[in-house]
């Protein structure tokens, strides 16, 4: 008895508390005066959802919420969406029992198999919303509403690579932001560094410029071509600091340090240049 009358006292405490949040502070869906009400921005801007049925409203997240008859996104009704099977994937992709969704989109005629591509970048139970990039049904991979053109969803993947989620493949095609790069075999195509990549063909460098952007190297012995960490490479003939030769270089012994730095038994380097 006494139990009962404590989670009382806290749901009521938990009201009041909740009522006495100024309106400008409130986010998400609430129940006032009998109609549902969703909270948006800063300082929050109150949107009453007159298609809502109070009686049966349930939110689910901030954004997402759910009468008997709709479901809701940033207070608009999701068209055809089932509530009874409807079901928040991760950032922008969401699902019933037909149809797959990004944010109140259909995108997808194939809720049974719509889902996310999984995402290495991100380490286990960390998953954010940046890196919910892809999703996919058996016929095609997507990037928000969007098709991503000639994409395999059977062997579509993420590359790791640094700090982005910009960068996947196929058995046929790599992909750098949701585009096809021309002339590069997704069969395959791998990571050397967080910097460096190679397919059977040809070795590249990301280059952070002004411009992100891929670079051609040559020369360059793929067979035993291997990153050394982050911005450092080498070959059976030589190490490379992005795309250009380190001169000097001692292939036995060099080692790529932190900060664009780097050593061997011949003295330290910083940004491929010896010091």
């Amino acid at each position: 008895m006494l139990r009962k009358i404590a989670a009382l006292g806290l749901a009521i405490f938990g009201l009041l508390l909740k009522s006495c949040i100024p309106d400008g502070l409130k986010s998400g869906y609430s129940i006032e005066d009998n109609q549902v009400v969703f909270y948006h921005g800063f300082p929050a801007s109150r949107q009453v959802i007159g298609q809502a049925d109070p009686k049966s409203f349930k939110s689910i997240e901030d954004e997402y919420g759910k009468d008997k008859t709709h479901m809701f996104y940033y207070g608009r009704i999701i068209p055809q969406a089932d509530p009874a099977s409807f079901q928040h994937l991760a950032g922008a992709y969401s699902k019933d029992k037909n149809h797959g969704f990004s944010r109140d989109e259909i995108i997808s005629q194939d809720g049974a198999h719509f889902g996310i591509v999984p995402n290495p970048n991100e380490g286990p139970g960390n998953v954010t919303a940046e890196g919910i990039v892809f999703a996919r049904d058996r016929q095609k991979v997507y990037r928000d509403l969007l098709a991503v053109p000639g994409a395999d969803p059977a062997t579509f993947e993420f590359v790791p690579m640094f700090n982005g989620n910009y960068l996947a493949r196929d058995r046929h095609h790599v992909f750098w932001h949701d585009q096809p790069l021309e002339g590069v075999d997704g069969q395959s195509f791998k990571a050397v560094s967080e910097f460096h990549f190679k397919d059977k063909n040809k070795a590249w460098c990301l280059s952070l410029g002004r411009e992100t952007g891929w670079v051609p190297m040559t020369g360059v012995d793929l067979p035993t071509f291997v990153g050394l960490k982050r911005l450092y490479a080498k070959d059976k003939n030589q190490v490379y600091y992005e795309d250009r030769v380190v001169e000097g270089a001692d292939l036995a012994t060099f080692e790529e340090t932190e900060n664009h730095q780097a050593k061997d038994k011949n003295g330290t380097y910083q940004s491929g240049k010896k010091q």
